[in-house]
């Protein structure tokens, strides 16, 4: 008992020492304790930044040849919190002024903050409960990586793959190396939990700093944090081990609040001032952090940023010479262009991302090749991201564009954040995207949050008629039903834990029983958690051979090797024998209530391992 105590004890001291303290040291490098950042700032910002620190620490240990290992790993983070520690502790830091009436909550919504944050986390961990188990696939897929890294002591080079991120996966492996977890237990879906939770929380922040108005922020934790708390991209992306998804939209937000901070002073009229030059640092340093996470994540927020800028610019084009002269001002500061430099010498010379070298970027741009890509109907947004809030989103955003402040940078963010996204995921093909538009339309929920969140607080504040107001009390319950129910529907019964433990089992006998010089092919179709596979085996990510999904197969864009197919559908085939004599496939493991038939007859294979779940079968020659 004691020694399970202990060991979550650290296992919890290892999360705040790689996912707090190192962002939290470098704030009080830049910021010491001056009143720049509230607390609650501070605390959500800590986590983005330690993410990003981090992976910037292990780029350098990959281009210098350290070795990532418990000790290596404990040092390098142990000296950038030193170091930026010794800096504060140098530094004379100015005096700034406090935004305290902003971050001063009254009684009554610091209990609503505090029971919306309860019923986001109740919500998503009731889902959650049943889903921790290590099923989901692109986990297994993540987590294969992460493990590569602990065994392998390096960064991997993901063998030309260009859909793996090395952001994606360098805390997880950094947390195991410290801690000692295991892959399959629940530590991977525990911190994509809890990046979930910041980004909520970093969203609430952002709102807060745009409107200036704390019920505006407490609005958006409910449609966002408590409504549809398990749709995409909440828990049901958390469960499922989407990892990109959920790191970068935490530090998307992230990165529009350091760019809203660096250009706020727009909105008064003010000089540059050295907190913006410092606030536009920390923006390109996410902006790189991001180019490392996710590429699709940083795709999206290029086509963001483009339209804030366009829009910005269009908006006060009588003021542009000032404008432009405050941007030279800014941009050409030496905290600015020093971090720039630096994320640039990273960024080509040190480390770089492994989807840029891959020219994954090219596939991503031009005309739909696929129907998935073809653009989502209104219909497909309602279902991925709330029929209320969507309806809400729009109407908040006609809500804007009435009482547009032009010279709000904030105002333009949120617009532009929902319009390009909208525009992605609807019309893909003006823009030339050539990417599953359902997973841009993900996207959508959080600037829709933030909308929805202002269409309320607008009527209400506003003297509106006394019908309007009732009509929306009967909107706001349909929205409170609509999005607590989309959540309860998504709740599972409790799961069958027999076919996990089997494929565990039969891949435990695999790694027993077989070598490296022996080729395994197993069913993606019906074995559940077979992606789980490779990381008990660990012979490479390929290892074993898949039979993919039935619909790939007969994909008209892109074909596909059929060996995989054959051996398993037809193995007596004369395309089949071809394809075990090249591939040399000499273990087959599949559901015996699929597939046994056809093994069964044949005299060449013999079938050496049982459960009811899945068979293995050996091909003697």
């Amino acid at each position: 008992m004691l020694d399970f105590i202990f060991n979550q004890v650290l296992f919890y001291l290892i999360l705040a020492f790689v996912l707090f303290i190192p962002g939290y040291s470098l704030l009080l490098a830049i910021f010491g304790h001056s009143k720049t950042l509230s607390t609650l700032e501070k605390f959500a910002i800590s986590f983005g930044l330690s993410i990003v620190g981090v992976d910037f620490i292990f780029f350098a240990f990959s281009k210098a040849n350290i070795a990532i290992t418990r000790l290596s790993s404990a040092i390098g983070i142990a000296a950038f919190i030193l170091i930026c520690l010794a800096i504060f502790k140098i530094r004379k830091f100015s005096n700034s002024t406090a935004d305290e009436k902003l971050f001063s909550f009254s009684k009554n919504q610091f209990i609503l903050i505090l029971l919306l944050i309860f019923l986001s986390i109740f919500i998503k961990t009731a889902y959650l409960t049943d889903t921790v188990f290590p099923t989901a696939t692109d986990m297994g897929h993540h987590m294969y990586w992460a493990k590569w890294m602990v065994e392998n002591h390096q960064l991997p080079t993901y063998d030309g793959m260009p859909d793996f991120i090395i952001g994606e996966h360098i805390i997880f492996a950094t947390v195991a190396t410290l801690s000692g977890a295991s892959f399959f237990s629940a530590f991977p879906i525990a911190i994509l939990f809890l990046v979930n939770l910041l980004s909520i929380l970093m969203v609430s922040i952002l709102t807060l700093r745009i409107f200036k108005e704390k019920n505006i922020a407490i609005l958006s934790l409910l449609f966002l944090g408590v409504l549809y708390a398990v749709s995409s991209p909440q828990a049901k992306f958390v469960s499922g081990g989407v990892v990109g998804n959920i790191l970068g939209n935490l530090l998307l937000p992230m990165s529009f609040y350091f760019y809203y901070r660096a250009f706020s002073f727009f909105e008064t009229d003010e000089k540059v001032s050295g907190q913006s030059k410092t606030f536009l640092a920390l923006a390109f340093f996410s902006t790189f952090g991001l180019l490392y996470t996710h590429h699709l994540t940083v795709f999206i927020f290029l086509f963001i940023l483009t339209l804030i800028v366009a829009i910005f610019l269009v908006l006060n084009i009588k003021n542009l010479k000032n404008i432009f002269t405050s941007l030279f001002k800014i941009i050409f500061s030496p905290q600015v262009l020093a971090t720039l430099a630096i994320c640039l010498i990273f960024f080509f010379w040190v480390f770089t991302p492994n989807y840029i070298k891959g020219g994954a970027v090219d596939t991503a741009v031009g005309a739909p090749s696929k129907e998935t890509r073809a653009g989502l109907t209104i219909a497909n947004l309602r279902s991925s991201i709330g029929e209320a809030r969507i309806a809400l989103g729009f109407l908040g955003l006609l809500v804007l564009a009435i009482g547009f402040k032009r010279k709000n940078f904030g105002y333009t963010i949120v617009a532009a954040w929902a319009i390009m996204i909208f525009t992605m995921s609807t019309q893909p093909n003006l823009l030339l995207v050539n990417l599953p538009s359902s997973r841009i339309g993900n996207y959508l929920s959080y600037p829709f949050a933030i909308l929805s969140a202002y269409t309320f607080y607008f009527v209400f504040k506003n003297k509106a008629n006394q019908f309007l107001k009732v009509s929306f009390i009967v909107i706001a319950t349909f929205v409170l039903v609509d999005g607590i129910s989309d959540s309860a529907y998504s709740f599972k019964n409790k799961e069958d834990l027999s076919p996990l433990a089997q494929t565990f089992n039969a891949s435990t006998y695999l790694a027993n029983h077989t070598t490296t010089t022996d080729e395994i092919l197993k069913d993606h179709n019906y074995i559940t958690a077979d992606s789980w596979m490779k990381i008990i085996l660990m012979r490479g990510y390929k290892y074993p051979q898949s039979r993919g999904f039935f619909k790939r197969y007969d994909d008209a864009t892109k074909p596909r090797e059929m060996c995989t197919l054959h051996m398993i559908s037809t193995p007596d085939s004369p395309e089949a024998k071809l394809c075990f004599a090249d591939t040399n496939t000499n273990f087959i493991a599949i559901n015996p209530n699929f597939d046994s038939a056809q093994f069964l007859k044949l005299k060449n294979f013999d079938q050496v391992y049982s459960s009811t779940g899945i068979n293995i079968y050996y091909k003697n020659n």
